[in-house]
């Protein structure tokens, strides 16, 4: 079987087939990494993640980084649409990037067996992207956290204080949610263990991958 370098290079190549397999590797995560902060556009800018991956295969300097490579793209057209947004939105004055973002249809897609896994995921869809992020990195597509800092561009030790306060920010906004009591406690009981339950579940209606 082919790297993730491999079908990269050889999709750079003219093969067809080499990208098919790549975007098939990688489709739904980076499709429920914009649907859960940009749900409308999140299947355009999934295309551009891919192309842009390809247009900028050179820069991939070690075949074994590709995915921090894939989702520091897929991150930086993100901020790149928040932006875009939020002059659209005529806010920019204020770097209030909030105020253009479009919480995605996420929680109530997840096909899920429990109201915990529904709360969480509303929970994650407040927090600012680069916290939304880091958890969904870290959680949900096991990468380790030298490669999370390469995504974000930050130190290895930056990144484990981030990853703290990320998971303390989570914490607070499960806290806001109007939800059972129950639900909410067992959330706050094993929350690392909810949060990686969450990468399991199927999404329902996600798009067809297309090689772009």
């Amino acid at each position: 079987m082919r790297t993730d370098a491999e079908l990269l290079r050889d999709w750079g190549a003219g093969d067809r087939a080499a990208a098919t397999e790549l975007v098939e590797r990688y489709y739904r995560s980076v499709f429920r990494f914009f649907d859960l902060r940009v749900s409308s556009a999140a299947e355009d800018l999934t295309q551009r993640t891919f192309l842009s991956c390809v247009e900028s295969r050179d820069r991939l300097r070690q075949p074994d980084s590709f995915r921090p490579f894939l989702f520091a793209i897929a991150r930086g057209l993100l901020l790149n649409h928040l932006r875009t947004r939020t002059v659209e939105a005529n806010v920019f004055e204020t770097g209030d990037i909030s105020a253009a973002l479009d919480p995605g249809p996420t929680a109530s897609r997840i096909v899920s067996q429990y109201e915990e896994q529904i709360l969480l995921l509303r929970a994650l869809q407040t927090l600012e992207p680069d916290t939304q992020l880091l958890i969904t990195l870290f959680y949900w597509e096991g990468l380790k956290t030298s490669e999370i800092s390469t995504v974000l561009g930050v130190g290895v030790s930056t990144l484990t204080t981030r990853l703290s306060r990320a998971r303390k920010a989570l914490q607070d906004a499960i806290l806001t949610m109007p939800a059972l009591p129950q639900h909410r406690d067992a959330l706050m009981t094993d929350l690392d263990r909810w949060i990686s339950s969450v990468s399991a579940l199927e999404i329902a209606g996600l798009p067809r991958p297309r090689t772009p």
